[in-house]
């Protein structure tokens, strides 16, 4: 029963995406969007029965995911003033820094919240962040230091 659970959520969460990235109600578009969010589906299924898919973020570091989303118009500007600045001749003052990515209480919520946090980082036209070797830290390169999400601190 939690595999048929599992692949009908993955089902509607896939063929909800496929519906908002294509935006035509169209009968055969809508077709297609079936049959991909079932392959898809199936296959998410597969994954987690091998034990691959180990995902849970804890839920504080899921409410850190809304703030890039209005953040992106101001750090565009930002970042388009940086740019601007840097071809009439004038400095940028980028900045790298290494920064703990977040524990969790288990492997699952460890992934989770590491994928979280690394993808609200990333959503932001002024960072970058990657996960480091050791698994346990981020690289992170703010192109206009100050002026970034924060969801990892520099």
């Amino acid at each position: 029963m939690h595999a048929l659970r599992s692949w009908a959520l993955w089902w509607l969460v896939l063929f909800g995406l496929w519906n908002v990235l294509q935006g035509a109600a169209e009968e055969m578009e809508m077709a297609a969007g079936a049959g991909a969010a079932a392959l898809g589906a199936t296959f998410a299924e597969l994954v987690r029965r091998q034990g691959l898919l180990a995902f849970a973020p804890d839920g504080r570091w899921l409410a850190k995911v809304y703030r890039p989303f209005w953040r992106v118009p101001y750090e565009f500007t930002v970042v388009t003033l940086t740019l601007v600045r840097r071809l009439l001749g004038g400095p940028v003052r980028s900045e790298w820094s290494v920064a703990p990515l977040p524990p969790g209480r288990n492997a699952a919520a460890r992934a989770g919240n590491k994928a979280a946090v690394l993808t609200v980082e990333n959503v932001s036209p002024n960072t970058m962040a990657i996960e480091a070797e050791n698994g346990d830290e981020a690289l992170k390169h703010d192109l206009a230091p100050g002026h970034g999400t924060a969801a990892l601190p520099s």
